[in-house]
């Protein structure tokens, strides 16, 4: 018995399907156009600034806390960047996939191939995670007229 909804049994050939690497490498991640960022130079570590979401809170908590803190709760977040976070940050552009940047990290810093990869993946992960980034994957049509995404390019 196979069940219906959120308990239903899947079988063996019919799990959900995970993107293979193949197809996460030819992603293309973007920055969320609502965040704030600054510098946008090449100069110094980037800084994110990231707003926060309130929760509905009954009034008279809403009153009592307003009392207690005497102040309004910060409406964002600050986000700083290490020099490799920020060479990434300005980086995501949308004409860059996965693997172009894996490539871009490893020239810039002087990495392997591997450790960059594995380094850009997770911080790409986290971006993600707090809704920074998103990722849009390029269709067949624009890979074969050679929209120059498949070449690296220099972020600045």
């Amino acid at each position: 018995m196979a069940g219906f909804g959120f308990f239903a049994r899947t079988r063996p050939g019919k799990a959900a399907r995970q993107p293979d690497r193949r197809q996460t490498l030819a992603l293309v991640p973007l920055r969320n156009p609502a965040v704030a960022w600054a510098p946008a130079d090449a100069a110094g570590p980037v800084s994110i600034e990231i707003p926060l979401q309130r929760r509905p809170v009954p009034h008279a908590l809403q009153w009592l806390a307003s009392k207690l803190a005497r102040r309004e709760p910060p409406a964002t977040r600050r986000l700083e960047l290490d020099p490799v976070g920020s060479y990434v940050w300005r980086a995501l552009d949308g004409s860059a996939t996965v693997r172009t940047l894996i490539w871009l990290v490893a020239a810039e810093f002087k990495l392997n191939r591997r450790d960059a990869e594995a380094s850009l993946l997770e911080f790409l992960s986290a971006l993600s995670a707090r809704n920074l980034v998103a990722f849009a994957s390029l269709t067949q049509s624009a890979v074969q007229e050679g929209d120059g995404s498949a070449r690296p390019h220099r972020p600045g």
